[in-house]
């Protein structure tokens, strides 16, 4: 169903069957295409989550290039970043080998953790986004942003699934809360880590 709402919405939002005599419907099109996407990103994240916690999620692993992926990531949230004017950084270590993973979860890792950070970054703040070499000998993905940062106590609940901070209780961000749980069950798939640093 979701095919025809975000399909539709978007003939409309883009008067491609010509133009709208009353400005609001053009608009009113708008959000029913943002909620539609926003819709369909909060099924997948259940499916994700469901499949991982049923011991169904299948990890296609290939050599797949971290930075490539953190790279491709970083260009497709550019333009969120610059409508908040949040200044969005990349650095990349030179010769970095491939890793062995399945690349779509990684991908989904690097957006939900950049995501985040761009989501609770105030304007004009910063976010910054690299990869290198771990001392392990192995590779990490680093975002670091400075927003207004996770209470120690609440590091807990926004692991947990559908555990929300009281950040972004209060500021009323769409979500579910499954972001980070997921970040944190590829991760272990994966047979990695995922480490969150943060302080008011």
């Amino acid at each position: 169903p979701l095919n025809a709402i975000i399909g539709f919405s978007e003939v409309l939002k883009s008067e491609l069957l010509g133009p709208h005599t009353v400005p609001q419907y053009k608009e009113y099109a708008g959000d029913i295409h943002a909620s539609g996407q926003h819709l369909l990103n909060l099924i997948n994240e259940l499916l994700d989550l469901s499949r991982i916690e049923a011991g169904r999620y299948d990890l296609n692993e290939e050599a797949v290039s971290l930075g490539d992926i953190a790279d491709d990531c970083r260009r497709m949230l550019e333009i969120r970043a610059r409508a908040k004017s949040i200044d969005l950084v990349f650095t990349c270590e030179d010769a970095l080998p491939k890793l062995w993973g399945d690349e779509r979860a990684v991908r989904q890792v690097a957006l939900n953790l950049l995501s985040n950070a761009i989501k609770f970054t105030p304007q004009s703040g910063r976010v910054e986004l690299s990869v290198g070499r771990s001392k392990d000998g192995g590779q990490f993905l680093k975002v670091k942003d400075n927003g207004p940062g996770i209470p120690e106590e609440e590091i807990e609940t926004v692991l947990s699934s559908f555990g929300q901070g009281t950040l972004a209780q209060k500021t009323a961000e769409q979500g579910a809360g499954l972001g980070l749980p997921i970040v944190q069950k590829i991760m272990d798939l994966h047979q990695g880590r995922f480490d969150l640093f943060s302080k008011l």
